[in-house]
């Protein structure tokens, strides 16, 4: 292609790594064309991140890959805290809860997990993924964004897209020929990074020495990989400390003098930072460029996942028409906070896994101890609940309360297992698709969906889905209501609280509302008040695909 040809196209991701690989995905299953590009030529092929947690599998159910990714994931594994290598476990963390359809945390190995996201990207025909390409400028115009990239041959490509998204990393190139500064806390701290093959320790649980003289973490991985994690004090040489007689001496006390396939070592400097803005006109700035969060609670990548989900759809949903621009501002408001709170939350795990001095490490280890014996802080820390639960304050919601269904609008949907018509036990959200739902819980929940008649419902392209009571009678047909029992008594222990509410739920699957069947008509005019759209005429005629033909339908308002 030559320097006078421009290539369109709806959406411009920079970054090939997780977070743009997921985006892509996203993008691509919605049928959005997409130009994703990276200045690598493929997909890392040295470990990075070591840990996928619950939401993110989630998100690869959403877009199909969860079956291909967990080939290469360790499910389940928890945390046991050491005094020092060779001492007394003071603390675990062993969570067993999946409320999201998968286990709290999971070890991965990120080479991987991008080859298989990759992989997926291919299915899309919308979608064009070019690696060996970097961005060299870009500028905006009338709703444009006009880029020059050029390939590793330097040949230019001249690219106009509607939006741009950076996920191009920490350092990222996009924030800085945006000037947005990164601000936040002075945390930094540098760690070896210590990847290996062929281990032979089978104990898959991550092991944390707190030992004041030299925290290490030791990680568990797939097909027999395992990470160490070597702090490294201010006043020591990095480069001295990477010599293979420091590196046998940190590992003596794991491998003794058991030969060890190291396939990578690295010093790493842990920000805690976050970008003072995420979206400057068309170009927006997602996962690492958007944060930097330190390893300890194995947030960073999935933070990035977690980006690109809450993004990728209502992108999606713009270019559709079925959303306004403006709903683009509701990303950085809902993600931003959740963000940070894992930021604080890694700092925090930072300090129990590498005390300041010799008496904070026997401080921490004394209140574990003292911890194991109060059941209600023993269950705090061994299911995990004190990580940040995925909550939105503000955004693309209606309402919200502290009590009944309104407590659970801004959070994430359960996702139970349930009894679809034919006998057979499915996941919610193979139920519902990449698409909105309206979920009812109950022995009549199938009769108040059907009666919903508000055009906006098929303007959204929403599919009804009433879960019922195992006790129930057996369900009869009711036509655009699908209707599954549920088989665990899963969906109980969330949608208890309902009473004859029913929830709108996005494709991101957080609740955005909740209203009973009296209320449709005034939740539906709040509903498109907060999304911005204007009324819809009766009737929507449905596409063939079952998603509604959006061109009956009044513009949504800029």
């Amino acid at each position: 292609m030559t320097d006078q040809q421009t290539h369109s196209v709806d959406i411009l991701i920079v970054g090939a790594g997780p977070t743009g690989l997921t985006l892509a995905n996203i993008l691509g299953q919605a049928g959005i064309r997409t130009l994703i590009i990276d200045r690598k030529p493929s997909t890392v092929a040295e470990p990075r991140a070591v840990s996928i947690d619950d939401e993110s599998l989630r998100t690869m159910q959403f877009i199909g890959l969860d079956q291909p990714v967990l080939k290469d994931v360790v499910l389940g594994y928890g945390v046991h805290y050491f005094t020092r290598p060779g001492g007394h476990c003071f603390g675990k963390v062993e969570p067993t809860r999946s409320e999201y359809g998968f286990p709290r945390r999971n070890a991965f190995r990120q080479p991987l997990f991008e080859a298989t996201l990759r992989e997926g990207a291919q299915r899309f025909a919308a979608l064009d993924m070019r690696f060996g390409h970097e961005l060299e400028s870009f500028s905006q115009a009338d709703g444009q964004v006009q880029a020059l990239i050029r390939d590793d041959a330097g040949q230019p490509l001249k690219v106009s897209a509607r939006y741009l998204v950076a996920c191009d990393g920490g350092r990222s190139p996009v924030r800085t020929l945006l000037d947005i500064p990164m601000s936040g806390t002075t945390f930094k701290s540098r760690w070896i990074v210590l990847d290996t093959e062929n281990d032979d320790d089978p104990f898959w649980q991550t092991r944390v020495y707190c030992d004041a003289g030299r925290p290490i973490v030791e990680v568990p991985g797939p097909h027999r990989t395992r990470r160490f994690e070597v702090m490294i004090h201010p006043h020591e040489d990095a480069d001295a400390m990477l010599q293979d007689e420091r590196i046998r001496e940190f590992l003596r006390p794991f491998r003794g003098d058991k030969p060890t396939t190291i396939v990578r070592k690295v010093v790493y400097t842990f920000h805690a930072r976050m970008a003072e803005r995420w979206r400057i006109g068309n170009v927006f700035l997602a996962g690492d460029a958007a944060h930097l969060t330190p390893p300890y609670a194995g947030q960073g990548m999935n933070s990035g996942i977690r980006d690109a989900h809450n993004l990728g759809w209502k992108l999606a949903e713009v270019i559709a028409g079925r959303l306004p621009d403006t709903a683009l501002d509701s990303y950085e408001a809902e993600r931003r906070p959740h963000a940070w709170a894992l930021i604080k939350l890694a700092l925090n795990l930072g300090e129990v896994m590498a005390p300041r001095s010799r008496w904070h490490a026997a401080a921490i280890s004394g209140f574990f101890r003292l911890v194991a014996h109060v059941p209600p802080l023993r269950d705090y820390f061994l299911q995990m609940k004190f990580k940040p639960k995925p909550r939105y304050h503000r955004g693309l919601l209606i309402g919200q309360g502290k009590a009944g269904a309104q407590a659970l609008v801004g959070t994430m949907s359960p996702q139970p297992r349930l009894q679809a018509a034919d006998g057979s036990i499915v996941r919610l959200d193979d139920v519902v698709g990449p698409r909105y739902a309206l979920l009812a819980f109950g022995a009549q929940a199938a009769q108040w969906l059907a009666g919903l008649q508000a055009p906006l419902w098929e303007a959204l392209g929403v599919r009804r889905i009433a879960i019922l009571p195992r006790q129930a009678a057996a369900p009869t047909d009711i036509a655009g209501v699908l209707q599954c029992v549920d088989a665990e008594d899963q969906a109980l222990a969330f949608f208890k609280s309902l009473g004859q509410s029913i929830v709108l739920v996005r494709p991101d699957r957080y609740v955005a509302g909740s209203f009973t069947v009296a209320q449709e008509a005034g939740f539906a005019q709040a509903c498109m008040d907060s999304f911005g759209l204007r009324p819809a005429p009766a009737a929507i005629p449905a596409r063939a695909d079952g998603i509604a033909d959006t061109s009956a339908l009044a513009r949504p308002t800029a």
